[in-house]
């Protein structure tokens, strides 16, 4: 008798479940985008200096005149990074992460781009170290350090 009266459910498909990043889905979407910026950070650098990269990341300025300074001087860098956070990846059980999704990690990214770049060469500096390797580090740790939102985010909708 109950077999008649209960509603029957869907089963659960991988389709149908929404898109969470796991840690490993984050650690390998911050390595992929990470990947392309070295990329394209080797490509600037044939175009453009490393040491008038270095200089004008750690120039002062607001946020849109840094994020202006990294657009033009490292259009490669920028666009490869971008890039690899829009295409689908990483898929997690056979679902590709939504568009929206995909759009605010690239975008929590290039802002930790642009404010690792900055505080990158501010620590080089202080430890006597080059500022361009600081540049690169601090640019890949604050695309790390962007992610965290994104992450917490995730497990708070869990």
């Amino acid at each position: 008798m109950t077999a008649t009266t209960t509603p029957r459910r869907k089963p659960a498909t991988p389709t149908a479940r929404r898109w969470l990043p796991s840690a490993a889905g984050m650690a390998g979407l911050w390595l992929a985008c990470t990947a392309a910026m070295a990329a394209g950070l080797l490509i600037d650098t044939w175009r453009t200096p490393a040491a008038l990269l270095a200089s004008a990341c750690g120039a002062p300025g607001t946020l849109a005149e840094l994020a202006w300074r990294h657009a033009t001087l490292m259009p490669a860098s920028s666009a490869a990074m971008a890039l690899a956070a829009l295409l689908p990846w990483p898929r997690t059980q056979g679902v590709a992460p939504p568009v929206a999704a995909r759009l605010l990690c690239a975008a929590l990214m290039a802002l930790g781009m642009i404010l690792g770049a900055r505080l990158g060469i501010a620590a080089a500096l202080s430890a006597g170290a080059a500022p361009f390797a600081g540049m690169a580090l601090g640019m890949a740790a604050g695309m790390a350090a962007a992610l965290l939102p994104a992450r917490a985010l995730s497990a708070w909708r869990r």
